[in-house]
This record gives C-alpha cells, sequence and structure tokens, in this order.
C-alpha cells in the first residue's frame, strides 16, 4: 500500500510539473533584477524596510541562522499570543522576527513577548482581511517584498504563520533537506498547488531568482487592483499561491525544491476527518487551522479541539500545552 501511494503521489507531481511548465509566464532575469515596489504606490509613498533588514541579520547572526518570520496585522494578534504559548518550550523565540503594520501590535508583542522581535512596516492593512480578497492579496504583495530583501541579503528564511498548531519544532526536519534551493508544503486534494504561507528558503541564486520573479508578479497584480475596496474578491487564480505553485513546479531559473507531506504538515482538512482516519494516519509536526474562512471561525474551531493556548485572560493555558506539545495528544 506505501509503495502504490508513493507511486501515485510522484505521477500527481509529474502531472503537474508538466501542466504548470507549459502555463507558467517566464520573465527575463534582467527584467526582474529591479521589480517596482507597490508599496511606493500607497498613501505617502514611505518604504522604510532598514529597521527590518538590520533586524533580520542580527536574529540571523548575518545569516548564519535561519529566521522564522511571519507577517501580522491587528486583526491576528490574538493567533500571534497563542502561537508564542503554543511555541514557548521549543526554544526558538530567539529566531523569529514578527512584521507588523502597526506600532501598537509590535510594542504589545515586544513587551509580552521580549525574546521575539516584532517591526512595524508601512504598507500592512489592519483588520480581518479574507484570503482571495483584495485586502488580503495586498498583503500578501507586501510580504513578498519584504521577503525578497531579506532574502537577497543571504538570509535563510523559514516563512510561517501563526494560525496553526505546531505539536513538534519542525525546523530541523525542514533543515534536513538538502541540495534543494526551497522546501515547500503541499495542499490537500489540489496536487498542483503549494501552501503559500509555509515554506523554507535558501538564500541561493535559483530561489532569489524565483522570489524576484514572484514579487514581480505580484506587484503587478498589486497595481492592477490597487484602487478597489478591500472587500472585493480577486479571482482564485491570481494570488501568492497560484504564481508561486507555477514558478516552483515549472523549476524557475533552476529551482530544486522539496515538497513537504500533508501527512507530517498537516492542513486543514485534518479537521474534517474521522475519528478513525485520524488515528490510522500518524501525529503531524504541525497542523495549519486553514480550509475555512474568517478568524472567528478559526478561532472557535480551534477553541473547540482545544488547540487554542490562549485563556479568556490572556494568559498561557497551561493544560493545552502539555496535551499537544508535551503528550502529543490533539
Amino acid at each position: 500500500m506505501a509503495q502504490w501511494l508513493e507511486h501515485q503521489t510522484l505521477g500527481l507531481l509529474r502531472e503537474a510539473e508538466k501542466f504548470l511548465i507549459s502555463e507558467v509566464e517566464f520573465v527575463r532575469d534582467e527584467e526582474i533584477e529591479q521589480p517596482a515596489k507597490f508599496s511606493d504606490l500607497l498613501r505617502d509613498g514611505r518604504n522604510d524596510t532598514n529597521h527590518v533588514l538590520t533586524a533580520a541579520m542580527r536574529i540571523s547572526k548575518g545569516g548564519q541562522k535561519a529566521l522564522l518570520v511571519t507577517l501580522v496585522n491587528d486583526a491576528f494578534l490574538p493567533f500571534t499570543f497563542s502561537w508564542l504559548c503554543n511555541t514557548q518550550g521549543m526554544g526558538i523565540h530567539n529566531q523569529v522576527l514578527f512584521i507588523t503594520g502597526d506600532s501598537e501590535s509590535a510594542m504589545k508583542i515586544n513587551q509580552k513577548w521580549p525574546e521575539v522581535t516584532a517591526i512595524q512596516i508601512d504598507g500592512v492593512h489592519s483588520g480581518n482581511q479574507e484570503y482571495s480578497h483584495v485586502g488580503y492579496v495586498e498583503l500578501m504583495v507586501r510580504r513578498s517584498e519584504v521577503l525578497l530583501e531579506i532574502l537577497e541579503k543571504n538570509i535563510p528564511i523559514f516563512l510561517f504563520e501563526v494560525d496553526c498548531i505546531w505539536i513538534t519544532n519542525p525546523l530541523n526536519n525542514i533543515q534536513s533537506y538538502s541540495n534543494v534551493d526551497v522546501v515547500v508544503n503541499a495542499v490537500s486534494s489540489r496536487s498542483n498547488v503549494i501552501a503559500g504561507g509555509f515554506l523554507y528558503l535558501h538564500p541561493t541564486d535559483a530561489s532569489k531568482k524565483m522570489w524576484r520573479a514572484l514579487t514581480k508578479q505580484l506587484v503587478q497584480l498589486g497595481m492592477k487592483i490597487k484602487n478597489s475596496a478591500d472587500e472585493k474578491l480577486v479571482s482564485e487564480g491570481d494570488n501568492d499561491q497560484q504564481y508561486l505553485s507555477k514558478l516552483v513546479f515549472s523549476k524557475y531559473g533552476g529551482l530544486r525544491y522539496q515538497i513537504l507531506s500533508t501527512d507530517d504538515y498537516a492542513d486543514g482538512k485534518w479537521y474534517s476527518f474521522s475519528k478513525e482516519e485520524r488515528n490510522r494516519r500518524k501525529m503531524p509536526l504541525i497542523l495549519n487551522n486553514n480550509w475555512i474562512s474568517g478568524n472567528l471561525a478559526k478561532i472557535k474551531r480551534a477553541k473547540a479541539w482545544g488547540h487554542w493556548f490562549l485563556t479568556e485572560s490572556g494568559h498561557c493555558d497551561p493544560k493545552n500545552i502539555e496535551r499537544i506539545v508535551d503528550q502529543h495528544l490533539l
């Protein structure tokens, strides 16, 4: 059975590669060396990310260590604090950089969790932003821009999102894959799509070429939708996940990639499995709280499953932390 599944998975990946190679829009390297910045079109035109790069260099020891980085806004602070409680014993907080859109969120994170670093930048929307809508896509454009600047400094990047559960620190496992430029996560039921918010970028020439191309495509999309309301729906084919998937599967710029299985890095489909199916599967390292729309719905589901690590008073919940992190009971 295991051999059959492996054969089927490899077949699907090969088909995805063939399809996406024919679909991807290639951009000449000289055209993507200096992508225009979407942030230049913002209200005040500022794009001061020097403080982000300074922090990234300090945290990564000049690129010797991986930088765990994520972008959050004020609406994602509850997820941020829950994730920090979840991972407080995993020894990785001194490698974490939170990029926020407002100084108050950065201040709250830095005050409550001084071991991590939170930096505010311009151009990050506040409030709830729904997947594949204008406000969300513009957040992804800004994230891609900042990550490109960090990557150009030869800093290894571990991009993650805080609406997830870490059963185990995955860093060693992800870094164990050698001779690749990027490590990406599969998406349940979609053989030609990879997750846009969970990946590891080695600062190689190939990964930089790929990320420049991704940023260029996203900046062009950002320019096209910049005058639209945040709530307006954007075509499912126009977002960071779709663009990234095509570039990776086409092996853009000679890119070498490794795909993480949803057995180890599960997504929100896990919640829909029967009890028997969950018991049959091995314990994942990470469980992403996605495949559901809206922050309130995500929080409600996490609390119902005991996957929320904040008490009503805003303190860490030791019972849930012990059950999941120490006992590995989902």
